[in-house]
């Protein structure tokens, strides 16, 4: 009887939190997700990846439902850089490492509370060996780079921390 009293106490001090969930996410309603635009060099089809794997991330991670008209939030952007350069030199003037950087730019716009409405640029790179040309590390690269940025979008758009 004392479990079922303190059960019943613990499920009461919950419900008084609002809506939680383990990853934080509180938002729901409609999202949109234009697609993104590629101004800053690159693969041709970057911009598009991009846009379907943030698409695919909110489906997987949130109760936003993913639409393309009468949405609550919307997200859009252009990746804006896309640069390779040396880091960690070396004794012999040459770097050990090279450094894959990209930035995009998001708009987000809460149809529902404008206060919400961020206009920011997110920016995340990947090392990897002097040893190794871009062409071979390139596809990998990218897709931790996009791991990231959208890891930064969901946070700051949907999980609201």
């Amino acid at each position: 009887m004392r479990y079922f009293a303190f059960w019943i106490l613990f499920m009461t001090m919950l419900s008084g939190c609002g809506i939680y969930t383990l990853s934080g996410v509180s938002a729901t309603g409609k999202i949109k997700v234009t697609a993104f635009t590629n101004s800053g060099g690159g693969p041709p089809n970057m911009a598009q990846n991009l846009t379907e794997n943030l698409r695919l991330y909110y489906i997987q991670n949130s109760r936003l439902v993913v639409v393309n008209n009468e949405e609550k939030y919307l997200v859009e952007g252009e990746i804006i850089s896309y640069q390779l350069a040396p880091i960690a030199p070396t004794s012999t003037d040459i770097a050990a490492k090279n450094r894959l950087t990209m930035s995009v730019k998001v708009r987000f716009t809460n149809n529902q509370n404008s206060e919400e409405d961020f206009d920011q640029t997110f920016t995340q790179y990947a090392d990897f060996d002097q040893g190794k040309s871009l062409s071979q590390v390139e596809t990998e690269k990218i897709k931790e780079i996009f791991d990231k940025i959208i890891y930064d979008i969901f946070q700051k758009t949907a999980a609201q921390w």
